[in-house]
């Protein structure tokens, strides 16, 4: 009996080591997405946005990233429309909160990141724009990331399309603030619109506002009155009130920041747009995995930067206005076509 019993008692110790031969683990080490869980719920995410996040685009664009983060487990706190003069004294606010990742969404937000961020080296700081001149990768704290997205890429498609769709060969540009990112745009779709349309004339208003809707409305409505059948606005909330007086006229339009198609189904041909929802959710995500910080350069090449479809003008643009595109963004992420980053206005000026 003792023989028998012992018998048993090594096929028991047998039947163990095979199980755990096979990979077998404790139950920490076999659900590692628990602890990713726990990470995620301890993890404080604070966005800052310059605009209202209910602008249809940039900014509702990131907010949408931010909720999506809470709905997978992140803590997530915002604060909308704030002032260039109130910026570092948000991003300190938040970092003595005890928030580990802090998101300027905008080129304004680079100086203050860089001036707050050494007072608080455990917080992650990240700016969804350019670094400021004279900063580097090498020199910048550890702690701040940078996106210098290349938004003009996806201009220059759309300024190919509003190009070949222009019948009084005059288009309308309403821009926000004078920074790199709004000239750069606004360039790259002038020199879309010569690439399809050598003959047509571009005014452009940089309004110096993202958040004043009628002061959108009043450029577009001079630019209608100079026989512009379509206005590209790339203004935000500002954006918002050119597309309203596009609306009044029956002016086609290309939309900014996010698919606007529905504000306007018939008159919006196509939207620039920077995927903000991915780009707030990735930040986070490169916390987890120790990859936070320095600078990222997404574009069309990466899907990052990209047109929305046609949706109701999908029979309304020429074919050969599509092939055009088509290639272009295939050149553009061969690298075959570098779209020019140009920093200064190139357009037919109109009094701001």
């Amino acid at each position: 009996m003792k023989r028998f019993f012992a018998l048993i008692l090594c096929m028991l110790l047998l039947i163990s080591c095979f199980a755990c031969d096979k990979g077998g683990k404790t139950p920490e080490q076999s659900t590692p997405s628990s602890m990713d869980g726990k990470q995620k719920k301890e993890l404080k995410v604070a966005l800052i946005l310059p605009g209202s996040l209910n602008d249809g685009g940039w900014n509702a664009n990131a907010y949408a990233g931010l909720q999506e983060l809470e709905k997978e487990g992140y803590k997530v706190a915002f604060t909308e429309s704030v002032q260039i003069s109130a910026i570092e004294e948000a991003f300190r606010n938040y970092a003595n909160s005890g928030f580990d990742l802090v998101i300027g969404h905008g080129f304004e937000f680079g100086e203050p990141a860089i001036r707050v961020a050494p007072d608080f080296p455990e917080v992650n700081f990240f700016v969804s724009g350019k670094m400021p001149d004279g900063v580097t990768v090498d020199n910048m704290p550890k702690n701040v990331g940078f996106m210098d997205m290349k938004e003009y890429e996806a201009a220059y498609l759309a300024g190919i399309v509003a190009g070949g769709m222009t019948e009084t060969n005059i288009i309308g540009y309403v821009a926000g603030l004078e920074i790199p990112s709004q000239l750069s745009n606004m360039a790259a779709f002038v020199k879309g619109v010569e690439f399809s349309n050598p003959d047509a004339k571009i005014y452009g208003v940089v309004t110096g506002t993202f958040e004043d809707p009628n002061k959108g409305q009043e450029a577009a409505k001079a630019q209608i009155d100079l026989g512009a059948d379509i206005i590209c606005q790339t203004a935000d909330s500002t954006g918002m009130g050119a597309i309203q007086a596009c609306i009044e006229k029956n002016i086609k339009i290309v939309g900014y920041g996010a698919d606007q198609f529905e504000i306007a189904p018939e008159l919006i041909m196509t939207c620039i747009v920077t995927d903000n929802k991915s780009v707030i959710v990735k930040q986070a995500k490169r916390i987890l995995d120790g990859s936070f910080g320095g600078l990222w350069e997404p574009g069309v090449q990466d899907g990052t930067c990209f047109i929305t479809p046609w949706h109701n003008f999908d029979s309304k643009i020429p074919q050969e206005i599509k092939n055009m595109v088509a290639k272009a963004t295939e050149e553009i992420k061969a690298g075959t076509l570098v779209v020019p980053y140009i920093l200064e206005r190139i357009d037919h000026k109109m009094d701001n």
